[in-house]
């Protein structure tokens, strides 16, 4: 009885033992949300926090110059400030513990690095490096970007100005602004279109110029009298071929041309047996 006595006492004791673990546990998991006996590092964790706000401001800055695009140009200094805490994230080492090693790759969510190849892709699917020099210390504008950038202002200016004119009129005002913007624009990429390597600001410029030239102002209609001149002669030309084989069918001495050559080959024949 005694031994009975004393073994439910050791067994009450240790499920209050257990209780109370698992309590500090609990405890210890909402306490500033970590759930880790011990902290992170202090500089892993202020490094967290500021590539937090980076990207946080790389988000506003994209979404706010989403249309017209002007993401590339706008928010290039958010990028790259992005960009630079993110190598510092993967390469410092605090006290003999690797950041990376607490922030990446520890969980099937993986927060930060999804955060970042998100990132990544709408700076990359914009080829928004193409828009810069990164030869320095700083990206710079480049030269090419700078120009078109000049150019286009140029030939909106002219078609601002120019508005309360009839279609007609602003179309031959600012016809060699808009031919020389295009043509640039060309030469930036080699499919003309510009969705291989060409900095999505200047694409996308350049489309609402050319929707403005089109369908807004009508200009394109001014090609339609050579263009029809051209198809015509074109047509033409390609119809040759077919009178002649019309010509060589249905005229009426060449249609009989077979049977001439049946006669001069059965005089030859009568000819040789004669002999």
């Amino acid at each position: 009885m005694g031994v009975y006595k004393s073994s439910w006492i050791i067994f009450t004791i240790l499920i209050n033992l257990s209780n109370h673990v698992l309590k500090a546990d609990v405890s210890l998991l909402s306490f500033s949300g970590e759930g880790y006996v011990f902290p992170y590092p202090k500089e892993c964790s202020d490094i967290l926090d500021t590539f937090a706000q980076y990207a946080s401001d790389f988000t506003l800055c994209s979404i706010q110059n989403a249309r017209p695009i002007r993401l590339c140009e706008k928010c290039v200094h958010h990028y790259v400030n992005f960009h630079d805490k993110y190598q510092e994230l993967m390469t410092t080492e605090s006290n003999g513990t690797k950041c990376r090693s607490i922030f990446i790759s520890q969980d099937r969510l993986d927060a930060i690095l999804e955060y970042h190849d998100n990132i990544l892709s709408v700076w990359n699917k914009g080829h928004c490096a193409a828009c810069f020099e990164w030869t320095g210390e700083h990206p710079v504008v480049s030269n090419q970007t700078q120009k078109f950038n000049k150019m286009f202002n140029e030939t909106m200016q002219c078609i601002v100005t120019n508005y309360n004119l009839n279609s007609t009129d602003i179309c031959n005002t600012c016809m060699q602004s808009y031919l020389s913007l295009d043509e640039f624009y060309k030469t930036l990429s080699s499919d003309a279109i510009g969705v291989d390597v060409v900095c999505m600001d200047i694409v996308d410029s350049m489309n609402a110029t050319r929707s403005i030239w089109s369908k807004t102002l009508n200009c394109c209609k001014l090609r339609w009298t050579p263009e029809i001149i051209f198809l015509c002669c074109s047509g033409i030309i390609s119809s040759l071929p077919i009178l002649f084989y019309l010509a060589v069918r249905y005229c009426g001495p060449i249609r009989d041309l077979p049977n001439v050559l049946r006669q001069s080959r059965f005089k030859q024949a009568l000819l040789r047996r004669s002999k």
